[in-house]
């Protein structure tokens, strides 16, 4: 025999739990459950009881005796200025550009040119390359093959528009961190190194790099690389 609606309704209504008696009053009931039926906000209830730990109230007091709002005095200021100077000084041997290289970022930037460009131009000049997902956020990842060897990375890109050259971030240490802005004859230098593409064709495809100031730690790595016979090594 077939079950109607009513027939399922009357089992669910069968089913149904049978509720608890219980002695307690609704205060007594709204007391066990915290604050969730309170109107007061939990953190203006909420005690830490610090009043009744002898040994919690020291730990505050002491924490707040050690703990000032003053300006610092002169001579913490002079003793700061003293080791970061230091510090600078002992790091400086160790940095491979400097920010002064860096500071003028607007001459950097240079002829902007988007990455889908920049690969366009190098398979026109001949270059066997491809493109694929780079594990970090706003980069790609540009693949290379020279002749008979197998695929290999030839260099990051960044996504979308570059600068020419790059633009870096700096710590208080003027150490170099990351590269804020990837430039595009960066990762152009990287694939001349690797002999992916000769010096000639890179100028014939995309132009000489200006001979100023911001351009000449990339044209002095050029000249170091036509020196040594197109050689990374010595």
């Amino acid at each position: 025999m077939a079950l109607t609606n009513q027939d399922y309704l009357d089992r669910w209504e069968e089913s149904k739990p049978t509720p608890v008696e219980t002695p307690m009053t609704p205060e007594q009931i709204k007391a066990t459950q915290g604050t969730r039926l309170s109107e007061d906000a939990p953190w203006q209830t909420y005690d830490l009881g610090g009043d009744n730990d002898p040994a919690l109230a020291a730990a505050i007091e002491e924490y707040a005796s050690r703990v000032s709002d003053a300006k610092p005095s002169n001579q913490t200021q002079e003793e700061y200025c003293r080791q970061k100077e230091a510090a600078d000084s002992q790091v400086a041997q160790y940095q491979w550009v400097r920010p002064e290289e860096y500071a003028n970022e607007g001459a950097r930037i240079g002829h902007i040119m988007h990455t889908s460009v920049f690969v366009k131009k190098l398979r026109d000049a001949g270059v066997r390359c491809w493109t694929r997902p780079h594990p970090q956020a706003g980069k790609i990842t540009l693949v290379i093959q020279r002749e008979t060897h197998a695929p290999e990375v030839g260099c990051w890109l960044q996504n979308g528009y570059c600068p020419e050259l790059s633009i870096m971030r700096f710590d208080d240490h003027g150490i170099p961190t990351v590269e804020k802005y990837r430039g595009w004859r960066t990762a152009l230098l990287q694939l001349i190194l690797k002999s992916a593409i000769s010096q000639e064709k890179a100028e014939e495809v995309f132009g000489k790099a200006p001979v100023t100031p911001e351009f000449h730690r990339y044209n002095w790595m050029l000249q170091q690389f036509r020196s040594n016979g197109n050689r990374l090594d010595a």
